[in-house]
């Protein structure tokens, strides 16, 4: 085949046709027919070999295109696809009839169930060895050709045991992969999707590895984790990844961690369509498999008397935040049928909190970020993300705005049982005052959140005394308050975890890191592995934590509605009755002296200084290359259709009504609606179900 016929359209075709072949292998004889397997295996190499042509063909020509300065006919999407049309038509559907094969032989008496059990192992283990082998392949074949160095750290490649390719080839024989380049693009997503399929293979090889219905632990899964882990440091706006780890957790019982996951796959650059679809079914339907496994995992819990275990308390507050989030967006669907679930909505959130928290901070988090996803899914019209951030707390619907009482009471609950009494003691827990910085962020990204905060009373009081807390704290030296973003070299742990995280414009903003980027360390700076300057200690970590909550803080309580000022005397803010008049003017004076507070006019002129600079700044990078860039190159030339029509008006709409009453329809277009765009290699996850032949039980 000639470099001008391998394109996506032929490699479409190809791995089509290559399916419906593929089909016809998969059958029962596979399982007993020692000559059809090794005819399968034979189809394998073939369709591998194949594979591994369209790779080398595709390269070859667009690195020849690279040296004849042809960019524009460079296609950055054709690579990718090859190994994304591979898992989907060609490993994952194998690894899913593997899979149907294990539950039949689950169902067979015990003298039956090892014996074929043998046969089934030793087929699923040899598919699994050819896979493995075959995406590391192709990993060390581009790190053996490509320096990757300007745009992947090395601490990455240390965790593949791929450092000796690193080193291998002097810097000249290699093609250097920088800003300039743009193969650069290509071959990192490519290098990801390879990183995402290893991780999903060890994935179904731990599902399938024991002839046992035993629940699965997540530990079992490690080396899955592992991969997945790896992936989202490389690119973590690709919403595959998060979806994979759902997986994971699902298997696994960690229902507070599947939804987290689900929340973040849905809610990134690149979302993945099956992410968004299981979260809405996991939300809006109760019948959903999963919603019920969760309903079945408590009623056991409840049955043995352990309702105060960790298990418990992570189910039950999943659980009864879903069903908060689909009584809020459908409220028709709650009809008598379902009155024995109402417990659920009427205990409340906080009182799970009150009573389970310790040891929980991990499970907090998630649901905070929860329901942080959950409020970015209620808009009902087809808004961008910059016309959510921009709406006015009036023009949010009554149902939003209830869900917002409802959410801003459990955080205000949480951080007077949880976060004020607990962080000193557990400064080594980075998630405590991560929390907080997460609240703040997500707070100051939605113009609609901030207005409604500052009329919250009961979470404007909590916050003022947690404030007062972290100002006087013997962490913060002598009281100070600050006037400036604290500074830093490194992104933290919490960085990391919600990078590319769209409810909080896919990054934490509360501190200046300019450094980060702006350092020739930068693409070790990001993921929190610095080589040129030192890695801080846990608790001078938790001091810039501090700093930054208390400047942000700050701000925010400046404007607040509810009675709350600075006491410049006392150092402290006071909480003031409603009805003393000025209280707003109060504030403000007593909080200038402290923090340089400007009015509404040098606001305005600070403002448009503060974003020329900013332009300024990205300017300078220009030059460099971060794997954030890369992200928004790939949303960019991915796009494939443009936005719709933008509705008016918010509002429920019918058609979720519909679907609240039938719940038997695969498609949601109600609240939970999305402006995602497709892409050409997402768009089988959308068009094509993955089926596979259960295959007859040999005897």
């Amino acid at each position: 085949m000639d470099n001008e016929e391998v394109n996506e359209e032929c490699m479409r075709l190809f791995f089509k046709n290559a399916r419906a072949h593929l089909d016809k292998h998969l059958t029962s004889r596979l399982t007993c027919d020692e000559n059809a397997y090794i005819t399968f295996r034979c189809f394998l190499d073939g369709i591998h070999c194949k594979s591994t042509r369209f790779l080398e063909e595709l390269l070859l020509k667009q690195e020849n295109m690279y040296h004849n300065n042809n960019y524009e006919r460079i296609n950055d999407s054709v690579i990718p696809l090859v190994l994304k049309l591979l898992w989907l038509q060609i490993h994952e559907p194998t690894l899913q009839w593997f899979e149907h094969w294990f539950h039949d032989i689950m169902r067979l008496s015990n003298r039956r169930k090892f014996r074929v059990f043998r046969i089934f192992q030793k087929k699923m283990i040899q598919f699994f060895k050819i896979t493995h082998r075959y995406y590391y392949d192709i990993i060390e074949h581009l790190c053996a050709k490509y320096d990757m160095k300007s745009v992947i750290s090395n601490a990455l490649f240390a965790k593949l045991n791929l450092m000796q390719y690193t080193d291998g080839l002097s810097t000249h024989e290699k093609i250097i992969l920088n800003t300039s380049n743009p193969l650069t693009f290509s071959i990192v997503i490519s290098l990801q999707r390879c990183v995402i399929n290893l991780g999903s293979t060890h994935f179904y090889k731990t599902l399938l590895n024991k002839p046992s219905n035993e629940p699965k632990s997540v530990e079992g899964f490690e080396k899955s984790i592992r991969y997945l882990n790896i992936a989202s440091l490389y690119l973590p706006a690709v919403g595959d990844t998060y979806f994979q780890r759902a997986k994971i957790y699902l298997i696994t019982g960690k229902f507070s961690l599947y939804f987290f996951e689900l929340v973040r796959g849905a809610l990134v650059r690149i979302p993945s369509k099956c992410a968004l679809n299981n979260l809405k079914d996991f939300i809006l339907t109760p019948n959903f498999p999963e919603r019920r496994r969760l309903m079945k995992k408590l009623a056991i819990l409840v049955s043995k008397d352990l309702k105060g275990e960790k298990s418990f308390f992570e189910g039950q507050i999943v659980l009864q935040f879903l069903s908060i989030v689909e009584h809020t967006l459908v409220p028709q669907s709650w009809n008598a049928s379902r009155a024995s679930n109402c417990w659920l909505l009427k205990e409340h959130l906080q009182i799970a909190a009150l009573k389970y928290h310790s040891g929980n901070i991990n499970v907090i988090l998630e649901n905070l970020a929860a329901t942080m996803g959950s409020f970015d899914l209620m808009f009902t019209t087809r808004k961008s993300k910059e016309q959510k951030n921009k709406l006015k707390y009036a023009d949010l619907s009554e149902r939003q705005v209830f869900f917002l009482d409802l959410s801003f009471d459990f955080i205000a609950n949480i951080i007077d049982v949880v976060i004020e009494p607990s962080w000193q003691k557990n400064m080594e827990d980075f998630r405590y005052l991560a929390i907080i910085r997460l609240l703040m962020c997500w707070i100051k990204s939605y113009r609609s959140i901030l207005q409604y905060t500052h009329r919250h009373r009961k979470f404007c009081t909590s916050f003022a005394l947690l404030l007062n807390d972290l100002i006087n704290s013997p962490l913060n030296c002598s009281g100070n308050i600050y006037s400036h973003r604290p500074k830093r070299s490194y992104l933290f742990r919490e960085d990391i975890i919600f990078r590319e995280f769209s409810c909080i414009n896919f990054a934490l903003t509360d501190f200046n890191d300019d450094y980060v980027y702006d350092s020739p360390d930068m693409i070790n700076n990001i993921i929190g592995c610095p080589t040129l300057t030192k890695t801080l200690s846990q608790k001078e970590e938790c001091v810039l934590r501090i700093r930054s909550i208390i400047f942000s803080g700050m701000k925010f309580l400046e404007k607040n509605d509810t009675g709350v000022i600075w006491n410049a005397s006392k150092h402290k803010f006071d909480l003031i009755s409603p009805d003393i008049k000025m209280k707003r003017q109060i504030a403000l004076s007593e909080i200038s002296s402290k923090i340089n507070v400007k009015t509404q006019q040098e606001r305005v002129v600070s403002s448009r200084k503060v974003e020329a600079k900013r332009d300024e700044q990205q300017r300078k990078r220009a030059g460099k290359i971060a794997v954030t860039e890369l992200e928004k190159q790939f949303a960019n030339v991915r796009r494939t259709k443009k936005l719709s029509p933008l509705p008016e008006k918010d509002g429920v709409s019918s058609e979720l009504v519909k679907h609240a009453a039938s719940r038997g329809k695969k498609t949601i277009t109600g609240p939970l609606s999305s402006d995602f765009l497709s892409y050409p290699d997402e768009a089988i996850d959308a068009d094509e179900d993955v089926t596979v032949q259960v295959p007859d039980t040999p005897t």
